[in-house]
């Protein structure tokens, strides 16, 4: 691993140029009316430029993340890709623009449950470039990790520690990382429900981030694990559950109708919410989560290995006194 300062650093100069990388293909990914709600499906080029476009500006995002995680935490890497997207969603408005392109939609027809169905399907889009993101970091850390830090991972007591010498996350059909998933995403969306009451983009965008910091921090402190792949899951199990919930309660709704139960307030809580916020600030929200929790454990660890050497030692001082042969009087 880096010296601090100089992984500090790295993380800073990756996230500012992966943002300015993703940042002008913002004109392309906007709808055609120019309205707000960044969405892949309602992009002015078309669905499948659009993701040609994020992949390819998103690439340099992609290889700075991996070389980030590769010299520190591999939560670096994520923090830095996440951070970009983040940028990008921030600038790309909330779903009020999406919910009034309905009004362009026959009238009369359904459209409650297509809206909500087209932000299930952009979700899968994003589900695969985590995956993605994943596969890359599965593969090549340890082996550029290797060339940049040629030893081992492992300090004198990190043994001990419930994070495993590859630290990478990786897909591992355990009960106790799929636990900590399913907790993370559940207490995310209840936060999130409190949290967000207004579709404005500061809000959405801050809500999610909060909630999933608190969630990822609990979940990792109530079912302790190294493999925190389901963790960073957990977003985008959040999102697709959210959609779900939409397509089910609105779904028989006309374009007017859909309207009229926005404005009338009944579309709510994480409803506001576009893929794209799931797939950064929360991704961001359960990194530091997650990282917070790793902090406290390491903290815990080094106290208990310190006390078990202070007793060892007090233990060991009468023995020795003993063991001094005794003047003559």
């Amino acid at each position: 691993m880096l010296p601090t300062i100089t992984q500090r650093l790295l993380m800073l100069a990756a996230m500012v140029i992966s943002t300015l990388c993703l940042l002008p293909v913002l004109p392309v990914l906007t709808a055609a009316d120019g309205s707000p709600g960044l969405s892949l499906l309602d992009a002015r080029v078309g669905v499948v430029w659009a993701c040609v476009w994020l992949l390819f500006a998103g690439l340099p995002a992609l290889l700075l993340g991996l070389y980030v995680s590769s010299s520190g935490n591999p939560l670096s890497g994520v923090f830095t890709i996440g951070f970009a997207l983040m940028i990008l969603a921030a600038n790309g408005g909330s779903m009020t623009g999406l919910i009034w392109r309905q009004a362009d939609r026959p009238r009369g027809k359904p459209s409650g449950g297509s809206i909500f169905m087209q932000l299930e399907v952009e979700m899968a889009l994003w589900a695969l470039a985590w995956c993605l993101m994943m596969f890359l970091l599965r593969r090549y850390r340890i082996r550029i990790r290797g060339a940049l830090v040629p030893r081992k991972l492992k300090t004198s007591f990190s043994s001990q520690m419930p994070i495993e010498e590859d630290d990478t996350p990786r897909f591992v059909l355990h009960v106790r990382p799929g636990m900590a998933g399913l907790l993370c995403a559940a207490l995310a969306f209840v936060l999130c429900k409190v949290l967000m009451q207004t579709p404005d983009t500061g809000q959405v965008i801050g809500s999610i981030l909060l909630s999933f910091v608190i969630a990822g921090l609990c979940a990792r402190l109530i079912l302790p694990t190294g493999n925190v792949v389901y963790l960073l899951l957990s977003p985008l199990a959040v999102g697709f559950a959210t959609y779900a919930l939409g397509a089910v309660l609105h779904g028989s709704a006309s374009a007017d109708d859909l309207i009229l139960r926005w404005q009338r307030g009944e579309i709510t809580g994480p409803m506001f919410a576009m893929p794209i916020h799931w797939a950064s600030a929360g991704l961001i929200g359960v990194s530091i989560g997650i990282g917070m929790a790793q902090a406290i454990d390491r903290v815990r660890v080094a106290e208990a290995y310190y006390r078990r050497q202070n007793q060892a030692n007090r233990q060991a001082q009468p023995n020795a006194s003993d063991t001094q042969p005794r003047t003559a009087e």
